[in-house]
């Protein structure tokens, strides 16, 4: 409870503040809520497509500024009064021509010669500082330094008649009109700040839609700056109000989680590192949201949001991560821009790859879950982009991408089970399959110290994963657990009848029955020993611990009271428990009595089988051992009859095989 508390104030916390708008609509969609008024003033905003169209057209109908060169002209004009030779002519000629030349230059320098054009306006238009004016001038009126020197050559050619191909005139032609970069820069950031983000103003009370209307054009603008101005006014709202809104609601959902635990899963309830872990993925994945929603161009659609239930149900089982998933999911996506949206794509996925995943023994089974995933993700997105857009043809196709690199990501963090199952204690279908293996040093020492036990936990380790099979329960892990049921009888193993051979005494003759029953019920707290030193998974080390519950140890019990008369400490033969808290526990705690008190029956037809099975199963249930392990009165009786077909059939009667001669 405290850590469920503790978590539900960091995530509470870890929510922005008034991050919750009460509509969530589409453009496209029909608007469902009921009339809706202005509750205060607010602008209408642009959309991003209307001020990238401003943008672009004030960069085209900017005019850029220039400086005028006032000192260029005359001395241009000079030099070529003193440098220019004119070929052919004599002096008083030439001055006549120069003095000619030099008017026409100084005309040229006027009206302006200019370097380069790139930066004109769409409509060939410059601003031109000339001394402390300001004017605007056309690109037609203006000179570039070879429409100059080709002026100057034409007027000679054509009023004197002049050969001008060897003379120069682009030592007398510099260009006097600047582009002022600096200004320029300036009065363009001025203008750009001056662009209207707004096309239009609400005053309190005005209808923004109505009930059933479309949402779209100016109608959907209005909308959007309406919940633009809400989100603003929200974040500046009252800290303590919206905190404890976000306090609220987080509560809600994470009692609503907790009380599954309670009431349908108390076995995980009761183990703290379940419980770490759960709350771990909660507070993980709302920090990722919020990062992911604050991040601009990032999609929430990269988040793996699926990779939750695979983990669960790779460490728990179906209903646990399916009743897990969707808290988790409710909790993050009210945080994001869409929640029905977030919450549904998400759903749809994370179901889908857990139903493929489930008692997964392979690992390319992963990979299948995770293709399963990424169509999953596809097919719920367009779903939900055509419900909502109401036609194919508004889907963003692009946004599936973001689906790719989400179950990249997926494969990536699925990795980190080999992690989680060092860190919180878990235990994974693989692993269970690798301690499966009888070539395991606890289960080679227990083959050759009890040969007889081990046989047994061969025994009960079938029928176990038969009767797991027959109740839905996980095969594997009952099977993995019975194996290692018995592993403290290889300590002591001449105190248990199955490792006798014919003949030899049995050690108990020589003790008194609370010292016999003292050593029985030791090979459970061996056998936890033993767990703990190899490191065994906890779902294993509780098959050792619970697999007689805390039942009586009939034998030594009834031979005591036949020597004293009564019990004064029934404790004395007890087994220690706890009781099974596990269908798979539950189902090995019957296996193991009745396949123990099988092999002294003196005769194996179906009747005797099935009158020991409903003898031993009803003083179980009549002692309350399996009252914690989940299994309803259904599932026994299942599990009963499996066990009584299996028995039958390992104990089937034999032809007599004819000796050879």
């Amino acid at each position: 409870m405290i850590a469920f508390a503790v978590a539900t104030l960091a995530l509470a916390a870890i929510m922005p503040l008034g991050s919750v708008f009460r509509y969530d609509y589409h453009r496209g969609d029909t608007w469902n809520y009921g009339d809706l008024d202005a509750p205060f003033d607010f602008p209408v905003l642009k959309s991003s497509a209307e001020r990238e169209a401003d943008l672009k057209h004030f960069n085209e109908t900017f005019i850029p500024i220039y400086n005028r060169d006032t000192t260029t002209a005359a001395r241009m004009a000079a030099s070529l009064d003193e440098n220019l030779h004119i070929p052919g002519m004599g002096e008083e000629s030439a001055d006549r021509i120069k003095a000619v030349l030099r008017r026409k230059l100084l005309q040229i320098y006027g009206a302006g010669i200019i370097a380069r054009t790139e930066n004109f306006s769409s409509d060939g238009l410059i601003r031109l500082i000339d001394g402390g004016d300001i004017s605007t001038f056309a690109r037609a009126n203006l000179y570039t330094p070879r429409e100059a020197g080709m002026s100057l050559g034409g007027m000679l050619k054509n009023n004197f008649g002049i050969d001008t191909s060897g003379m120069r005139f682009d030592r007398y032609i510099v260009p006097n009109i600047h582009y002022n970069d600096r200004l320029t820069s300036i009065a363009a950031e001025e203008g750009r700040a001056k662009l209207s983000a707004t096309k239009g103003f609400v005053t309190k009370g005005t209808r923004i839609i109505s009930k059933g209307e479309v949402i779209e054009g100016y109608t959907a603008d209005m909308l959007d700056s309406f919940k633009s101005e809400y989100m603003l006014s929200r974040k500046h709202g009252s800290f303590l109000a919206d905190f404890a809104g976000n306090l609220l609601y987080v509560s809600i959902v994470m009692s609503l989680a907790y009380m599954f635990l309670i009431y349908f899963r108390n076995g995980f309830s009761l183990n703290f590192s379940y419980v770490l872990f759960l709350l771990f993925i909660y507070l993980m994945m709302m920090i990722i949201t919020v990062a992911v929603e604050n991040i601009p161009l990032m999609s929430i659609y990269l988040i793996p949001y699926a990779v939750v239930p695979l983990f669960i149900v790779t460490f728990y089982d179906i209903r646990m991560s399916i009743l897990e998933y969707v808290p988790i999911l409710l909790i993050c996506s009210i945080v994001t821009e869409n929640p029905f949206d977030t919450f549904a794509i998400n759903l749809f996925s994370g179901l889908t790859g857990i139903f493929v995943l489930q008692n997964a023994y392979h690992r390319a089974r992963v990979f299948i879950s995770t293709a399963a995933v990424l169509s999953a993700y596809i097919l719920s997105y367009i779903a939900v982009s055509v419900m909502h857009q109401q036609g194919a043809s508004s889907i963003q196709w692009l946004d599936l991408l973001w689906f790719f690199g989400n179950v990249v990501l997926l494969l990536a963090l699925y990795q980190l089970i080999y992690l989680f199952e060092k860190i919180f204690g878990f235990v994974t279908n693989i692993t269970l399959l690798e301690l499966c293996d009888t070539n395991q040093s606890l289960l080679r020492e227990l083959a050759e110290k009890a040969p007889g036990t081990f046989q047994h936990s061969l025994q009960v380790a079938s029928l176990v994963e038969e009767g797991a099979k027959a109740i839905d329960a996980d095969p594997l892990l009952a099977r993995t657990g019975a194996l290692y049921h018995d592993i403290g009888k290889s300590l002591n193993p001449a105190y248990f009848t199955e490792n006798l051979t014919a003949g030899e005494k049995s050690p108990h003759e020589d003790l008194e029955p609370e010292e016999s029953a003292q050593m029985i019920k030791q090979h459970v707290t061996d056998g936890y020993k033993l767990g703990k030193k190899h490191n065994l998974p906890g779902k294993i080390i509780d098959f050792i611990m619970t697999h007689h519950g805390d039942s009586t140890i009939y034998f030594f019990y009834h031979k005591y009271k036949e020597k004293h008369g009564n019990v004064y400490d029934e404790g004395m033969f007890r087994y220690p428990g706890p009781q099974p808290v596990s269908k798979e526990a539950g189902i090995c705690m019957m296996a193991d009595a009745i396949e123990a008190a099988s092999r002294s029956l003196k005769s194996y037809d179906e009747s005797s089988v099935s009158e020991l099975i409903d003898k031993i199963v009803s003083t179980q249930m009549s002692e309350n051992q399996f009252s914690q392990s989940l299994l309803s009165i259904q599932d026994i009786n299942t599990v009963k009859e499996v066990f009584k077909t299996k028995l039958t059939n390992i104990y089937h009667k034999r032809i007599a095989y004819p000796e050879r001669n």
